[in-house]
């Protein structure tokens, strides 16, 4: 089967990909006189324009070293757009033909007609069924860790189990962010979909600093929505172990991230999307917490300062419609707009 070399895949390119760590300026930190900091890892700016290209690679890689792509002719997924944006370009350079995602019937359009115009097939949950399981039974019944195989040519690679996903995060995502900052990082904030961010960012973030960074991971409030990322109820089908990646977990609203994602746009001048704003939220929620415990102190480093890096897994272009959705339209501009953490709820 012919597989293209494709250049995002090689193995050489990996140095120059983006994934710049930018400092969020004072009038978006409400801790700055707390002697915080706080950084974003644009992740937007990687292949596909979304955290999940590495993710992807470590899947495929994973499954070509270990032959579960022998006899592979469909790759299964389940995904919020993401992962099959990036799958329904990359898979042909593992010489698989076709991709079937199985997806939300409400995925914003901005989503899905990348994935149709990539020559992915997506497909509705089966009945009774989520789309995680619906993957995993035409898929070959998900990831295992011996005897993995297709079924009938269909693969599930399953990056709710797999650990191969978390991979790249140990090596490129944590390591990009501590190649750029003068101090590292004293808290690691990143939202949770599949956790596979997380919990490779965290592996490397605990090691190449002795423990001295906590790492928080962000999951919605009960019965609020934002695309790529989930609720307590929801990560039980999730398999990896994103809790012990995770030192405290904070829960986050749907409108403040939204408003986040504009004010960090109208101020920075970047595209953050609305799980972008959906994790600084997190952040500062938590740092408010433990400010109002009154440990904040323990989160500092010798020289004092607090070092906040938070993942910006993707940009707003494919949510046009979310934003009008679910904020009131004289929140469209920053004249009008109020600041997102006025809406933090306890």
């Amino acid at each position: 089967m012919y597989a293209p070399k494709h250049p995002y895949a090689a193995k050489e390119a990996r140095r120059s990909w983006p994934l710049p760590v930018i400092p969020i300026p004072d009038e978006l930190n409400p801790f700055s006189a707390d002697d915080v900091e706080l950084f974003a890892a644009v992740a937007f700016h990687l292949p596909y324009e979304n955290i999940k290209f590495l993710t992807v690679l470590g899947l495929l890689e994973g499954a070509q070293e270990r032959g579960a792509l022998e006899g592979t002719h469909t790759i299964v997924e389940a995904t919020s757009g993401n992962t099959g944006i990036v799958l329904a370009g990359m898979a042909k350079a593992f010489g698989i033909p076709r991709v079937k995602l199985v997806v939300s019937p409400d995925l914003p359009d901005g989503k899905r007609y990348p994935l149709i115009l990539a020559g992915a097939e997506t497909i509705p949950p089966y009945d009774e069924m989520s789309g995680i399981a619906t993957a995993r039974k035409i898929g070959g019944g998900g990831w295992k860790p011996e005897n993995w195989r297709h079924d009938n040519g269909h693969l599930n690679l399953d990056q709710y189990a797999n650990p191969d996903g978390a991979k790249p995060h140990a090596d490129i995502t944590a390591g990009k962010i501590l190649e750029q900052m003068d101090h590292p990082p004293t808290v690691f904030v990143a939202g949770i979909g599949s956790g596979g961010t997380l919990i490779g960012s965290a592996k490397t973030l605990r090691e190449r600093t002795d423990g001295a960074v906590t790492t928080v991971g962000v999951l919605l409030a009960p019965g609020h929505e934002i695309p790529g990322v989930r609720d307590e109820n929801r990560m039980k089908e999730i398999t990896l172990p994103w809790r012990e990646a995770a030192d405290d977990i904070v829960y986050m609203e749907t409108r403040p991230s939204y408003l986040a994602s504009l004010w960090l746009n109208w101020i920075t001048g970047t595209t953050p999307g609305p799980s972008s704003g959906f994790a600084y939220m997190g952040a500062l929620k938590f740092l408010e917490k433990r400010k109002t415990a009154k440990t904040l102190d323990g989160l500092r480093a010798k020289d004092g300062k607090v070092r906040v890096v938070i993942l910006f897994p993707d940009g707003q272009r494919p949510y046009g419609d979310r934003f009008t959705a679910n904020l009131p339209y004289d929140w469209m501009r920053p004249s009008t707009a109020p600041l997102p953490w006025t809406l933090l709820q306890n």
